[in-house]
């Protein structure tokens, strides 16, 4: 059986422009877990209805799914913490990786870490050919984007450049200053930024669905 310890948390650093992204690796266990979740949703009419959250995103995309309280609670086995610690200590290094750029005040609040995590709201997004969510940002402090599935031809360079991927956007062109930062997203792959950071996602024409997961939290440190 697999054990938490094979799952040593590490965060990469992006840094194209002032604003931080952190990507993290999600284990395939919590992986699995958000995909049954999703595909039972998807295959309930009434589930699909109650938890359509997309009266609430501006995305033009196939179905958008809120994320119920009790999945977050949820361990994929014994050996493995809920979901929701899962995220948090990634939203604790992000927070501690941040603050470590800052002043002395800051780096001792780093090395504490975070008291409290509140997650504002999550939800689940399946996207099929020709859906795109344009430029947007959310609200609270850190907000994350995963990706539990992908088409074939986005997986392999099938399709046009950058079909599928999601892209940050921050300040405005200038000489040698590109606003842009493009990111080709893999199964199991997760960003965490600011909330407040303008992005998009292109849409893609292969077979097949693109689910993501996305969640709002703040802070107290």
């Amino acid at each position: 059986m697999t054990d938490y310890k094979d799952y040593k948390l590490s965060g990469t650093l992006h840094a194209p422009f002032s604003p931080m992204l952190m990507e993290f690796k999600i284990p395939q266990p919590y992986v699995d877990l958000l995909n049954n979740y999703g595909d039972k949703i998807s295959k309930s009419d009434k589930k699909s209805k109650q938890l359509d959250w997309s009266d609430n995103l501006v995305g033009n995309v196939k179905q958008e799914h809120k994320i119920e309280d009790h999945i977050w609670q949820e361990k994929p086995n014994e050996n493995l913490p809920s979901l929701f610690n899962w995220m948090g200590a990634c939203v604790n290094l992000y927070v501690k990786t941040k603050l470590k750029q800052s002043d002395q005040s800051d780096n001792e609040a780093a090395e504490k870490g975070i008291k409290k995590v509140a997650m504002h709201n999550s939800w689940l997004v399946n996207s099929i050919a020709g859906d795109f969510n344009p430029p947007h940002m959310h609200y609270g402090q850190l907000s994350a984007a995963g990706w539990l599935r992908m088409p074939e031809s986005v997986e392999k360079d099938e399709e046009r450049e950058h079909a599928g991927w999601i892209e940050f956007l921050y300040g405005t062109p200038q000489i040698f200053i590109d606003p842009k930062y493009s990111v080709k997203p893999h199964v199991g792959q997760i960003f965490i930024f600011p909330a407040w950071l303008l992005h998009q996602v292109y849409p893609f024409r292969g077979k097949g669905l693109r689910r993501t997961i996305s969640f709002n939290v703040s802070v107290e440190f």
